[in-house]
């Protein structure tokens, strides 16, 4: 696996999402193809918010193909929302992966002190919470939006 810290391109974001990491699938609503331009579209525009206020990272294997995308963006005076999308590569990479985005993450905190960095996930994977407290983040039951839970990050 390399680290690339390429620019992330539409083609990236479009190989995702047309080989989308089984819980990217099921989080961002991938079962229907013709929703995949709303869906591309949707993340470019997240990438584009995080060039103004945030970050971005790619994973990439080593013959450059996208593992996985996170980023974070500003949504309002101390406030960020970050998202995360991945390819089926993400099965191979997946604890690597993790540990690199808890380091992101505390990296992120260190250059934000006194923010939050919100996320809302509809996984219903049994691992769900546990893999979000290992990232830094805690569940925040008063922000869920009916099947959508909510977890924040405070730095």
């Amino acid at each position: 696996m390399t680290e690339s810290n390429t620019e992330i391109q539409t083609s990236d974001v479009s190989y995702i999402l047309e080989h989308p990491w089984e819980l990217t699938e099921k989080e961002w609503e991938l079962q229907d193809i013709n929703m995949l331009p709303l869906k591309l579209s949707d993340i470019l525009k997240r990438l584009a918010s995080t060039k103004i206020d945030g970050y971005s990272k790619i994973w990439r294997t080593s013959s450059t193909e996208p593992i996985a995308i996170l980023g974070g963006y500003k949504i309002a005076n101390k406030k960020y929302e970050t998202f995360f999308i991945a390819s089926t590569h993400m099965e191979k990479y997946a604890l690597k992966l993790s540990f690199d985005m808890r380091k992101i993450l505390k990296e992120q905190a260190l250059l934000y002190k006194g923010c939050t960095c919100g996320l809302y996930s509809t996984s219903d994977h049994p691992s769900q919470l546990s893999w979000f407290r290992l990232l830094g983040f805690r569940y925040v039951p008063e922000g869920d939006l009916g099947n959508t839970r909510y977890f924040e990050y405070k730095a």
